[in-house]
């Protein structure tokens, strides 16, 4: 398990580098043209589907302690993560998306606790929505490119010129 993440961190983090290079060179030479590869697409997509999976898995583990895989509160884990005005014994209530993690003292407590934190959801949607984009977008890059990277070839017509008679 320990190969299979470092695996997948040096993967994302590769990615990221080379996206990194990629948008210097676009800025560089003033052209989109190095960033509409489909492989730059792609590796857009490896990149916020491996930000919305981390932050999807850290929600799930918010409150866990590896110790004690019962303790899923803030009163009983660890005391790096310990609310102490979190009673102890708690039901908890748990959904996968949106991440959730619910604790009460009893089923409808008005005073029941949201352990995951605020920017978990927002990040795993955008993160799974911009993958999906980018993956979608990476078959139609040389499209994309022919459109928008137009090359100055003499005699080219330029929108709105007059047209010669």
């Amino acid at each position: 398990m320990i190969v299979f993440l470092t695996l997948v961190m040096t993967l994302g983090v590769g990615c990221l580098v080379t996206l990194a290079v990629l948008t210097a060179a676009a800025v560089r030479l003033r052209s989109a043209a190095p960033l509409l590869q489909p492989w730059v697409f792609v590796q857009v997509a490896i990149s916020t589907l491996l930000c919305a999976g981390l932050a999807f898995l850290y929600g799930h583990m918010t409150g866990f302690d590896p110790t004690d895989p019962w303790s899923v509160c803030n009163g009983r884990v660890s005391p790096m993560f310990r609310n102490p005005s979190v009673p102890e014994s708690q039901l908890v209530t748990r959904s996968v998306l949106p991440v959730s993690v619910v604790c009460e003292e009893y089923s409808g407590d008005p005073d029941a606790t949201e352990q995951v934190p605020v920017w978990v959801n927002p990040v795993v949607f955008v993160g799974g929505g911009l993958a999906l984009g980018s993956a979608g977008l990476a078959p139609f890059a040389g499209v994309l490119r022919r459109r928008l990277c137009l090359p100055d070839r003499p005699g080219a017509r330029t929108p709105g010129a007059a047209s010669p008679t």
